[in-house]
């Protein structure tokens, strides 16, 4: 029995310690956290990059459970370079959270890469569909794909939205953009009214029905006006001077919408719209005047 006894002890020193240090390590990370929770950034970095050390010593680094939140704390403190190192590295291994690519994608904000930001956001949305903060990453992914054209994606995430978010002023607007964008202009013209509805002074939702019904019409005008050119028979005048009344019609939606914008917004742009729709609707003065101030 004898021979039994050193191996027995050396396996019970190891469990022993074994235990000490999981201990010690849990204890390192509860202290880190309070730090954290506290404010005291710089003590919950050092603490956390003491626990980072310790399995490096251990080449045990791709085990390390705490890249994420040294890389929370350094961005804190304004340690850019050192926060994405220790993101990227949460983001490498099997430990990545919810947190990381949050975080990541806040980095990635802040140092305006939009490529890294949608590619954090989109990892956050496919891995963590219910995650604390998905309602904020569709939001951003929404906004972000509008601004840059892309209106499928930024439709998609706009669908995953919950009526509260929906409601807001500023999405709404984006979304008579994506709306524009993908050609669904029945659908953009409803959501323009229905933010004028509450917001009769929007700006973006008076800019986008004045431009719309003018261009509607403008369109059709100049088309009818070539075909009449190239063939004009008495059956083909007629049939300009019904279309003219018909776009007579929206060219007084878009008068209507182009008061109110530049009343909101008096500037040379909004002055040259308002002056071609006047135009068009055989209002020579008023049409002058507005057409002169949109050259000034």
């Amino acid at each position: 029995m004898k021979k039994f006894i050193l191996p027995t002890l050396v396996l019970f020193l190891f469990i022993t310690v074994s235990c000490d240090s999981g201990k010690s390590l849990t204890q390192t990370r509860q202290t880190a956290q309070a730090a954290y929770n506290s404010g005291d950034y710089a003590k919950a970095l050092e603490l956390w990059e003491g626990i980072i050390k310790s399995y490096g010593k251990k080449s045990e680094e791709k085990q390390c459970p705490v890249y994420t939140e040294a890389g929370m704390a350094a961005m804190k403190l304004g340690q850019v370079e050192i926060a994405e190192q220790y993101l990227k590295q949460a983001s490498w291994g099997n430990l990545s959270t919810a947190e990381t690519y949050l975080s990541l994608s806040e980095l990635y904000k802040d140092k305006d890469n939009l490529s890294l930001e949608l590619e954090n956001l989109e990892t956050y949305a496919k891995k963590y569909p219910e995650g604390q903060d998905i309602g904020y990453v569709d939001m951003r992914l929404f906004k972000l794909y509008g601004e840059i054209g892309s209106y499928d994606k930024s439709l998609g995430f706009w669908n995953k939205l919950n009526s509260e978010s929906q409601s807001g002023i500023e999405a709404q607007e984006l979304l008579i953009k994506v709306y524009s964008g993908l050609g669904m202009n029945t659908e953009a013209v409803s959501r323009a009214k229905t933010i004028l509805s509450t917001d009769p002074d929007n700006i973006a939702a008076n800019k986008w029905l004045a431009n719309h019904y003018f261009w509607k019409a403008e369109k059709r005008y100049q088309k009818e006006m070539n075909i009449y050119k190239k063939k004009k028979t008495r059956k083909q005048y007629s049939h300009l001077l019904k279309v003219i009344d018909e776009v007579a019609i929206e060219f007084k939606q878009a008068l209507k919408y182009g008061r109110k914008l530049y009343t909101l917004e008096p500037n040379q742009e909004n002055a040259k719209l308002l002056g071609n729709t006047y135009d068009r609707l055989n209002y020579k003065d008023k049409a002058k005047y507005y057409q002169g101030l949109g050259k000034k």
